[in-house]
């Protein structure tokens, strides 16, 4: 097959009042969402946490998930095939999609009774603030599935005076991507809205004559600030694709339609009636629907997950804080082959932050879940900060332990025409223990990050053949181990108007999936008045990201 990459030309245009093009603006260090469930300081968290904001990728023309990651190290995303509308895959150190959490407006997509793949490949990134990746196990304040890390972003709203803006951009392949958006501020009234589409007719061959991929999106945040110190921020975000594809083999030739919706709702009222309390209450559902006709078969899913979380953070003195919480979801899901599973978590965390001194930074927390079919399962984190203020130098270390529980589906006895699936009432939860150490460097206007991570896999569940025409869902003895290194770096090159972005990782022990051994990804940008221009460029070693 002759690959041939994607070429897109974009036209915008925008109206309204707002701040002008040539105006300068103070650029401002990103606040993280996610390392604390509230927003904090970066430096205030001894997580490894990467963040793209939303106008990097505005301006790299990055609106999939899929392609929106490969500038934060330890983090690579795949679609089946590479073509637009596949499935999708993500990789955070050396661990797959099985072992991500993906958080969209505070309400959480995955669990372990359906996989990713469809969100990731229908995820769109219009209208957000950033995109942040935690890197390293993160049960504490996440839960179940978050043994590699966490992915999340939010709903943006406007501010000042309202701003509307039609775009348009195609390419190669057929593809093209369209939208109308508007954002403003009305008294205490602030919004956001988009709706669009975009379609590929993908890279196509002989094998694979059609693979059409259609979608149509919405993204809306609404937010009042009902009180001086009372805030309520409901959003929603909708897709609906379609996939039509036509492939032929020494069989014939093939069709098929998939469709799927995906629907997010959320709610978040935030209080702080002091400099000492700040409480987030988030609730919401995340709905999925799929249904595929591939000719001579039908298959469709259905799932649906309401989340609500209460966060606090509470300043107990100057240099030591807490942020603790409660947290239950409740999911459903269904499929045409008469599967269905039903799964309710309670859960309660603590996170403590102690400054015993300005440079040093301590960490420790904890959790607990409840799951009504599994049981229990704790999770832990220690860490430290120490930062050399007038050498520019921040040493970090941290070590780690989450868990990811089945389900029933991994569970229970499921006959099928090819092979039974037995039962397992004894399978237990995988552990996920992990540590890592790392430094950053200020170095003028560069900065430079070196973090090696090691992360051991215990109890991990595997499918075993114990008989001709049987399967059953086992834990594994032993561990399996992944461990890598990680470099960044970014800042400006002779003038403040050309700046730079590099990520690149190495892959060591590669115990649970096959990677490539070096990643790496490069990103230069330079902004004159009202002129932006960029490119960047991307290097992936081969791998073939099956079990070893």
């Amino acid at each position: 097959m002759n690959i041939r990459k994607l070429v897109l030309i974009g036209l915008t245009g925008s109206f309204g009042a707002g701040i002008s093009s040539g105006q300068k603006i103070e650029e401002l260090d990103p606040l993280t969402v996610f390392a604390r469930r509230i927003e904090s300081s970066s430096d205030e968290n001894v997580s490894s946490v990467g963040i793209i904001t939303g106008d990097e990728l505005a301006r790299m023309q990055r609106h999939r998930l899929l392609e929106s990651l490969d500038l934060i190290p330890g983090t690579q995303l795949l679609s089946t095939a590479g073509l637009m509308g596949n499935t999708g895959s993500v990789i955070i150190r050396g661990l797959p999609s099985r072992y991500q959490q993906i958080m969209v407006d505070g309400i959480r997509v995955s669990d372990n009774t359906n996989p990713l793949g469809n969100f990731l490949g229908n995820g769109q990134l219009g209208q957000i603030t950033n995109i942040e990746v935690l890197r390293g196990p993160q049960s504490v304040l996440y839960g179940t599935r978050a043994g590699g890390g966490v992915i999340g972003y939010e709903t943006s709203v406007g501010s000042g005076d309202p701003e509307h803006q039609f775009f348009a951009e195609g390419g190669s392949f057929e593809t093209f991507r369209t939208g109308l958006s508007s954002r403003g501020q009305l008294e205490d009234f602030s919004y956001g809205i988009e709706v669009g589409s975009q379609f590929s007719g993908n890279d196509t061959y002989e094998a694979l004559s059609l693979h059409d991929y259609d979608q149509a999106f919405i993204n809306l945040a609404l937010e009042w600030q009902l009180d001086r110190d009372l805030r309520l921020k409901v959003s929603y975000r909708g897709t609906d694709n379609l996939l039509k594809t036509r492939a032929s083999n020494v069989f014939g030739v093939s069709n098929s339609e998939i469709e799927t919706e995906t629907a997010l709702l959320s709610a978040n009222l935030s209080y702080q009636p002091n400099s000492g309390w700040k409480s987030l209450l988030t609730t919401g559902v995340y709905y999925e629907n799929y249904r595929g006709d591939f000719g001579t078969s039908l298959y469709g899913t259905d799932q649906e997950r309401w989340t609500i979380n209460w966060s606090n953070e509470f300043v107990l003195s100057e240099g030591m804080t807490v942020v603790g919480g409660l947290e239950s979801s409740i999911s459903s899901f269904e499929n045409s082959s008469d599967r269905s599973v039903d799964e309710d978590i309670v859960g309660a965390y603590a996170n403590l932050y102690y400054r015993p001194i300005e440079a040093l930074l301590l960490e420790a927390g904890g959790r607990y879940d409840d799951n009504n079919e599994f049981g229990g399962d704790f999770a832990w984190n220690l860490g430290a900060a120490y930062t050399l203020t007038n050498a520019g130098t921040r040493l970090h270390a941290r070590a780690s332990e989450a868990y990811r529980n089945p389900s029933r589906l991994d569970s229970e006895f499921f006959p099928s025409f090819f092979s039974n699936q037995l039962a397992n009432p004894d399978l237990q939860s995988e552990q996920i223990l992990g540590w890592e150490s790392g430094v950053s460097q200020q170095l003028g206007d560069h900065e430079i990050s070196v973090t090696y991570y090691q992360q051991e896999l215990e109890d991990a569940i595997v499918t075993s053949f114990p008989a001709a025409g049987t399967s059953q869902r086992v834990n594994q003895d032993g561990m399996s181990s992944v461990s890598g290194l990680e470099i960044s770096a970014s800042g400006k090159l002779f003038v403040d108007s050309l700046s730079y972005r590099m990520a690149f990782t190495s892959q060591f022990d590669e115990e649970v999936i096959d990677l490539p051994d070096q990643l790496i990804s490069f990103d230069l940008n330079y902004r004159k008045d009202s002129w932006t221009v960029g490119g960047g460029i991307s290097y992936t070693d081969q791998a073939a990201y099956l079990a070893p």
